[in-house]
């Protein structure tokens, strides 16, 4: 199914994808899917970002802050995450290009409003838990039919009052739990085989290289700094996800 050109391809796409969620913490599924898509399709480029998306997060996710409190205050957004990510990827069979499209307007849009509105809107803790069964919700669901889960758990957890470390801890645990619930929801709609994954596992080598050199360049941020990087990436991710569906 692969030969040596598309090694040499996942190899540059994980590259760059990786440096970029090196840079901002997020970005590998959608900027690699982006591109993936345009040579082999959604459905074999999603089965292809399983592995990177695991394994380059859980590098992100040890850190100053205990995995078990992020945990505690995430858990209803990831309860529903995981059975929402069952529900998108039977829509992936038929439906996945019109939800692609709507996915990538969302970001654009959102990042948009953001960088122009320059006071970040934070969702108080009273409402935490019931917005992140929302979000896990929909999250589920655009990540089971896109294979990009940024919209809205990046939203719902930009918007929490955290640090940039505590925030970098948190995406990363969900893009975990996201990855592996993608991986569960397309091995039981017959959509990831073993070739997939043995491409999938060969693809987090390049992703960890990008992901180290941009992890350095991460360090140098300030806090309003990196928000604006982070904002930037999800318009970019916004605007190639347009692309992907429409071409």
């Amino acid at each position: 199914m692969f030969d040596r050109d598309h090694i040499l391809l996942i190899s540059v796409i994980f590259l760059l994808s990786g440096f970029v969620k090196g840079i901002s913490g997020i970005g590998l599924p959608a900027i690699s899917l982006a591109f993936l898509t345009m040579f082999m399709g959604i459905k074999l480029a999603i089965a292809l970002v399983v592995m990177p998306g695991l394994f380059t997060n859980f590098w992100q996710v040890f850190g100053k802050y205990k995995v078990g409190n992020i945990i505690i205050r995430i858990w209803p957004l990831l309860i529903f995450l995981f059975i929402f990510s069952l529900i998108g990827a039977r829509v992936l069979v038929n439906y996945s290009d019109i939800f692609t499209l709507l996915l990538g307007i969302i970001l654009s849009l959102y990042s948009l409003i953001s960088l122009i509105h320059r006071n970040k809107i934070t969702i108080p803790v009273k409402y935490e838990k019931i917005l992140g069964v929302f979000a896990g919700a929909l999250g589920g669901f655009f990540g089971g039919s896109t294979g990009t889960f940024i919209f809205p758990l990046a939203f719902y957890i930009y918007s929490l009052k955290m640090n940039k470390n505590e925030f970098l801890q948190t995406i990363a645990l969900v893009l975990i739990s996201a990855s592996l619930f993608l991986g569960i929801a397309l091995t039981g709609n017959k959509l990831w085989t073993l070739d997939l994954f043995l491409y999938s596992s060969y693809a987090v080598i390049p992703s960890f290289i990008g992901m180290y050199v941009g992890r350095n360049l991460q360090f140098l941020f300030n806090e309003d700094l990196f928000r604006k990087i982070f904002l930037y990436v999800l318009m970019i991710i916004g605007l190639l996800i347009i692309n992907k569906a429409i071409i």
